[in-house]
């Protein structure tokens, strides 16, 4: 089947650029090796790490450094990605609540409190405006789960002013094993008599403690996180919200599962397990990829192309034996430090961070990646998400704004 446009990646910044592609009428491929990097996020939506209004720091930002990916795209496809995103989440009856004009600030799983822009609704009512607002707060979790310390998480928010205690539930006899990860109790917490379960014992806390809000690890549910967030409120009569864990985050999961959904109703094949190992075309324009299968590779052709690998951390930018960086589908050139010795800042916490992770592929206004000449490489490729040069998402706090407002940027 000839396609209009393959996307590879199936990260944020892919899968965002899959559903607006398919929208806009075109017949859309998605390949990737896997599911992409949204189970190692929060699951929040963070456009960048700002005091109070994201969308004026972003003009700023945009305003300072040209080459920044939100400079390249503009506010619109910022706008138009989080909308495709919302909208896709509150189809699977997981709604995305904020605003790209406000901060939220959530505890994180060591209890401190980071800043966001859209949250899920199972996390709001641990908002830090609401739990100063609220009253004694409950902090609980399971010794199984070794990633999540309650005690420590109260303590960390009890130095910051809020009153915090900690609890650890007790897991039903049927259930018991030494260990338990976020997926285990995801699926657990999805049946009734395991809900009901721990909400007998929240409902007993919150009679002894006066509790008015329970922060839980987010694990409440893969697929139907909202209601059995509902079913344990309802049962313990105190306000219920998630905490992010480490990876595997399941409000991660969650939210790839959204995009993907939404893409395969809107007509996009996605096919997982293909490895893009290289490309070729003639007079600026990428006519065929090809992806690595069992016995031969496969090949594929389209009109455009959008490339969403990720960057070093990803995946998507790799080092070769001989210490240059290599993009790994492509072959694109890598803008970064020339030197090895350049990648990093003396200093571990340098407040610039460290030159390694703004390597990426350079582009122009369109996002059509240059070579080391700034010449155009190829007029039919995008390139979105953190396999962009000129930014550092993860200090930035803007790698979900980045991945959205480039992946829905028109060609």
């Amino acid at each position: 089947m000839e396609y209009d446009t393959i996307v590879i990646g199936a990260g944020l910044a892919g899968l965002t650029a899959a559903n607006a592609r398919a929208a806009r009428g075109e017949r859309v491929l998605l390949l990737a090796k896997g599911h992409g990097a949204c189970q190692w996020a929060s699951g929040c939506v963070d456009l960048l790490d700002a005091p109070e209004h994201p969308l004026a720091a972003i003009a700023q930002l945009a305003a300072k450094h040209p080459l920044h990916p939100y400079a390249r795209v503009g506010p619109a496809a910022l706008h138009g990605g989080l909308k495709l995103l919302q909208s896709a989440c509150s189809k699977m009856g997981y709604p995305l609540v904020g605003s790209p004009t406000q901060t939220l600030r959530l505890p994180t799983a060591l209890g401190a409190l980071r800043p966001t822009s859209l949250v899920p609704l199972t996390m709001v009512a641990g908002e830090a405006r609401q739990l100063a607002a609220g009253g004694p707060l409950l902090i609980a979790g399971f010794r199984a789960l070794r990633d999540f310390f309650p005690p420590l998480i109260a303590a960390n928010l009890r130095t910051q002013g809020f009153p915090a205690t900690s609890c650890y539930l007790t897991m039903p006899n049927s259930e018991r094993q030494r260990d338990f990860t976020p997926m285990n109790l995801a699926h657990l917490f999805e049946r009734p008599a395991f809900r009901e379960n721990v909400a007998q014992q929240l409902r007993a806390h919150v009679r002894q403690g006066g509790y008015t809000r329970i922060g839980l690890p987010a694990v409440l549910g893969l697929h139907h996180a909202v209601t059995v967030v509902q079913a344990l409120q309802q049962t313990s009569n105190a306000l219920i919200f998630e905490i992010p864990t480490p990876p595997t985050s399941i409000p991660g999961m969650r939210l790839a599962h959204a995009l993907e959904q939404a893409a395969r109703q809107a007509g996009v094949h996605i096919q997982l397990g293909s490895w893009v190992v290289r490309g070729s075309g003639s007079q600026k324009r990428l006519e065929t990829i090809y992806s690595a299968a069992a016995a031969r590779e496969q090949r594929h052709h389209a009109q455009h192309w959008v490339l969403a690998t990720g960057g070093i951390l990803g995946g998507g930018i790799r080092r070769e034996p001989q210490g240059a960086l290599r993009e790994t589908a492509l072959g694109l050139p890598v803008h970064s430090p020339s030197q090895a010795n350049e990648w990093f800042h003396p200093h571990l916490f340098a407040p610039g961070g460290h030159p390694i992770f703004q390597a990426g592929i350079a582009t122009d206004q369109h996002l059509r990646p240059l070579d080391a000449a700034g010449q155009i490489m190829y007029t039919n490729v995008m390139i979105v998400g953190s396999a962009l040069a000129h930014c550092d998402p993860l200090r930035e706090g803007c790698r979900e704004g980045i991945a959205v407002a480039t992946g829905y940027k028109e060609s």
